[in-house]
């Protein structure tokens, strides 16, 4: 499916999908989901798939899910990753916008958020923050969700 990039309240650029009529407060949830969709309604109802199947799909699971906030921290040639929030996805699903909501708790810097189904890694989105960084690294106990 074809996006649409804009400049969201915050100066970040979001891709948002195209001709998506609902603009909940859960949109950013499509976008880190979009590739699992894809693939289980390409199971589920061949190549002849639709965006309402993948609708649908998403709303059946989408209880069963829970987020993991890591920071990007450089590391010689590579990047580093912290795990500094774990959230079950109802307790997030009110969140109008997820930079503003990274900011808020986790302050400054550059995130990855991972999305997992029932602890099948489901998808994962970038996100830039800016300000004085206030993470706490936390214990991972389990890498899959």
């Amino acid at each position: 499916m074809a996006k649409i990039p804009f400049i969201n309240k915050h100066g970040f650029v979001e891709y948002p999908f195209l001709h998506d009529t609902r603009k909940e407060s859960n949109w950013w949830f499509f976008n880190l989901l979009e590739d699992y969709l894809k693939r289980r309604s390409k199971q589920k109802h061949g190549h002849s798939y639709t965006r309402e199947h993948m609708d649908e799909d998403m709303m059946q699971f989408l209880a069963q899910t829970n987020l993991k906030f890591f920071v990007l921290l450089p590391s010689g040639m590579g990047m580093e990753f912290k795990l500094v929030g774990k959230y079950e996805t109802p307790e997030l699903i009110h969140l109008e916008e997820p930079v503003a909501f990274v900011t808020e708790t986790f302050g400054g810097g550059k995130f990855k958020c991972n999305i997992y189904h029932n602890g099948t890694f489901a998808g994962t989105n970038n996100y830039k923050a800016h300000g004085d960084p206030k993470w706490i690294e936390i214990k991972e106990d389990d890498l899959t969700g």
